[in-house]
């Protein structure tokens, strides 16, 4: 089981949910270790987390470099003495046509959403059974089960985390390794801006939640060992009309995410 004080990895967080997560973690006391691939930004976070309770290690590496997760892995056990947390939180938006979409941006989705979750993965389990157990906590997106037209790669990302979650959850229990799958709506940060294809903001048919919001329920998960989380009533509405109202779901969908 877990020791009192966690050891934690943190992937993307440098923006939004991650860099939130990470402070909170820190403020409580947790010894975090975040990666980015902006320094600039892992530098403003390590300045932030000076003079809070807990440790924070820092590392400019991108999920979708297999050796490099594998590093970042091996570091956070060595200096931490052992490592109980994943939070796959790294990834990235596209919006636009699947058909025009220009297949680098398509790719990076891909790579990033699917392959950096396989390789944070991959790299912290052998971690997390030198510590007696753990639990991975997957980020994904009320458009898994849901998928938006314009978002077509991005919601098929999003699906394929939560059946890799599901599918863990089995193949890691006789390691003491807890999945616990987030099913993200719609939060205010940076991602749409960063977003590829056609840039913008979330869309303003739907309320939004903080980052900070976010970062608080992840912190919740730990304590259990629910399997999959939808974080507010309105998006739990949203996966259940998707599921049982499809068509009139991919109506709604459409005027949002075809929105010229």
């Amino acid at each position: 089981m877990f020791s009192e004080k966690k050891a934690v990895l943190i992937t993307g967080g440098t923006s939004g949910i991650g860099r939130a997560t990470a402070l909170l973690m820190v403020s409580l006391g947790y010894d975090v270790a975040v990666t980015g691939r902006r320094a600039d930004r892992l530098e403003e976070l390590a300045a932030e987390c000076e003079n809070l309770p807990g440790k924070l290690l820092t590392f400019e590496a991108d999920v979708q470099d297999r050796d490099a997760m594998r590093r970042v892995a091996a570091e956070t056990l060595a200096q931490f003495n052992r490592l109980d947390v994943l939070v796959a939180n790294a990834g990235v938006g596209q919006r636009g046509m699947l058909v025009d979409a220009d297949w680098e941006d398509l790719e990076t989705v891909l790579r990033t959403n699917i392959d950096g979750v396989l390789h944070s993965i991959r790299a912290c389990v052998p971690a997390m059974k030198a510590s007696g157990g753990g639990h991975i906590i997957t980020i994904s997106s009320v458009l898994g089960p849901v998928p938006a037209p314009g978002a077509a790669v991005y919601s098929a990302s999003k699906a394929a985390v939560d059946s890799l979650a599901r599918a863990l959850r089995v193949e890691l229990a006789p390691d003491n390794i807890h999945v616990t799958n987030i099913l993200v709506g719609q939060t205010h940060t940076e991602f749409a801006s960063k977003r590829l294809g056609r840039a913008g903001k979330v869309a303003s048919k739907f309320p939004t939640m903080t980052a900070e919001k976010v970062a608080g329920q992840i912190v919740r998960a730990l304590e259990g060992k629910k399997r999959t989380i939808i974080l507010r009533w309105i998006d739990r509405l949203f996966v259940l009309a998707g599921n049982f109202m499809p068509r009139i779901m991919d109506r709604v969908l459409a005027r949002i995410y075809l929105q010229r």
